[in-house]
């Protein structure tokens, strides 16, 4: 009786806002893409839509930072409701460096981020606690740390090497704190960079270069960074590696999905993408200003082995984490 008593107050509290989303005009919803839609997206759009009328707008970038000062300018000209952004570059392009001018930035539309590697790292914000700025968002990254500890399950990591994009954000930060655990690991880094073009994406020839140096270094295992231009280039990094026994361990979940990388304690797309959904929500229907919501995140993550790489490798994980890991056959 008492749980049915909450239950009804919860209802009767919760209804008002639904009634009040329902009769509101569809709400804009400006979303900027770096590289396309992925399931952050997906999982952003359907948690919205179940939760108030929403009319997305839809620009990407295509990885093209070239196209992004015209698509901010446009989002000035559209007058969304709230804008949504994918990834470091995008999110810096939208609202600038906590020290940076706001004027040349979008200060007056609340921003939600999403697939941020490292808001304080990046100089987004100061603190995850709150932004002082008109925006918050999610982080999909899980803490290094965490990320070794999870590796080192399938045999101690004594020569990690990175390939790294050294125009991008999240590959510098990535190597920074790889740089920072190696003591604590016990393990030798062996960065090398990736030579880019004039729009700062690596080809697949400077890729492959980038590995076959790596695994020069006597490495026994890579590491592939958050950083959407390598990891549009996953297969140039998975394949040589594995041919040469050495396993890739991939701070994203598509890289272990698609190219066939070993493992990795990742965040879920989906996931992340409905939590930002859930901080829009707070913004949208219940008027909460975006600096009181903390950056946050996920509360949980996934440990996903590619049994097929483990196979070849002759690389396996424990059993006791055989019940938790999510094992794609």
């Amino acid at each position: 009786m008492k749980m049915m008593k909450t239950l009804l107050l919860a209802t009767c509290l919760l209804s008002p806002l639904l009634a009040n989303a329902a009769d509101h005009p569809p709400y804009k919803v400006l979303m900027l893409l770096y590289r396309g839609s992925t399931d952050a997206e997906r999982g952003f759009m359907d948690y919205l839509k179940a939760r108030m009328p929403v009319q997305f707008i839809v620009r990407d970038a295509a990885e093209d930072k070239e196209k992004i000062p015209a698509l901010i300018a446009e989002a000035r000209q559209l007058k969304p409701d709230l804008i949504y952004t994918f990834g470091t570059s995008m999110t810096l392009a939208a609202v600038g460096k906590y020290d940076a001018d706001p004027a040349r930035y979008l200060g007056k539309v609340p921003v939600v981020f999403n697939i941020v590697a490292d808001p304080v790292g990046s100089k987004l914000t100061r603190t995850l606690q709150t932004s002082s700025r008109n925006f918050t968002g999610v982080s999909h990254l899980v803490p290094m740390a965490d990320q070794l500890k999870a590796a080192n399950q399938l045999g101690k990591i004594n020569r990690l090497g990175v390939v790294y994009n050294p125009q991008e954000p999240n590959s510098q930060l990535a190597v920074r704190d790889l740089q920072d655990n190696a003591a604590r690991f016990g393990y030798t880094l062996v960065p090398v960079p990736v030579e880019v073009d004039a729009t700062g994406k690596p080809t697949t020839e400077a890729v492959t270069t980038a590995v076959q140096q790596v695994l020069l270094g006597k490495i026994d295992t890579l590491y592939l960074p958050s950083d959407s231009s390598l990891i549009q280039q996953a297969d140039a990094i998975v394949a040589p590696a594995t041919a040469a026994g050495v396993p890739v361990i991939s701070a994203t979940e598509a890289p272990i999905r698609k190219n066939g990388a070993l493992m990795g304690l990742v965040g879920n797309y989906y996931n992340a993408g409905a939590f930002a959904g859930y901080k829009a929500e707070q913004i949208l229907l219940k008027r909460k200003t975006p600096a009181a919501i903390p950056m946050e995140t996920l509360q949980r993550f996934s440990l996903v082995v590619n049994m097929q790489t483990a196979r070849t490798l002759k690389r396996y994980p424990p059993l006791e984490e055989f019940r938790i890991a999510e094992l794609l056959r």
